[in-house]
């Protein structure tokens, strides 16, 4: 954890038991997550990934090679768009074709209709807020979730996208969650609190205080800072 994590963490720790900042835990978690992801992500610095360690990342690549050597095409999400970027890099690497959807994308028909139809475009990279409404991607047979998403019902969702109407094949689903971390709380917090958080849109949304309380967030941050 780097001087930022540690100050806001010392914050929240430091809060009176009637008022926790919620725009800093969020900003908190967030980092945590990005850690989890990739430590270059988390320093911003992409370039430097290939000399850092991250499980999670070898994993991804590990589930990613199979499913193209086995003939899926895989379609994958993440909510950070520096993992779209590393992960847009490591297919340049390999000279995999692949289409990628983000908020700032344009002509969004075209870059699904080249997934679904063109035989040599074998991955799609989305992010969640993008890729959860909106588009069928019946072309896909793998879905990879990168990092979880707080609110279960927009990552079903995203999900959903692969299980549309002319769907053929049987859909792989996989969810990466970096083990001994806060991640492994969140996925649980997530289960458990499934329906209530179906309303929630936006992770820093301030819903999200009606849904963790204070002892529950703290209780993540205790265990990762």
């Amino acid at each position: 954890m780097d001087g930022r994590g540690a100050e806001l963490a010392r914050q929240i720790e430091a809060a009176a038991d009637g008022h926790l900042p919620y725009i800093h835990v969020f900003a908190l978690l967030s980092l945590l997550k990005k850690i989890c992801d990739h430590p270059a992500l988390a320093l911003g610095d992409l370039d430097r990934a290939g000399e850092l360690v991250s499980g999670k990342w070898e994993l991804y690549r590990e589930i990613l090679a199979e499913c193209l050597e086995s003939g899926h095409k895989v379609v994958v999400f993440t909510q950070f768009l520096g993992m779209i970027e590393l992960m847009a890099r490591h297919l340049e690497g390999l000279g995999v074709g692949f289409v990628k959807l983000t908020g700032s994308s344009v002509r969004r028909g075209e870059i699904v209709d080249r997934f679904n139809l063109d035989p040599d475009c074998r991955v799609f990279l989305g992010s969640l807020k993008a890729g959860g409404t909106g588009i069928d991607l019946v072309g896909g047979s793998a879905v990879i979730h990168y990092d979880r998403w707080w609110n279960a019902a927009k990552e079903d969702q995203a999900t959903d996208r692969v299980y549309r109407l002319g769907q053929r094949r049987a859909v792989q689903v996989f969810k990466l969650v970096t083990e001994g971390t806060l991640e492994v709380k969140i996925a649980a917090l997530i289960e458990k609190k499934r329906q209530m958080m179906a309303s929630v849109v936006q992770e820093d949304a301030p819903e999200l205080a009606k849904i963790f309380t204070r002892d529950e967030l703290l209780d993540m941050l205790r265990q990762s800072v």
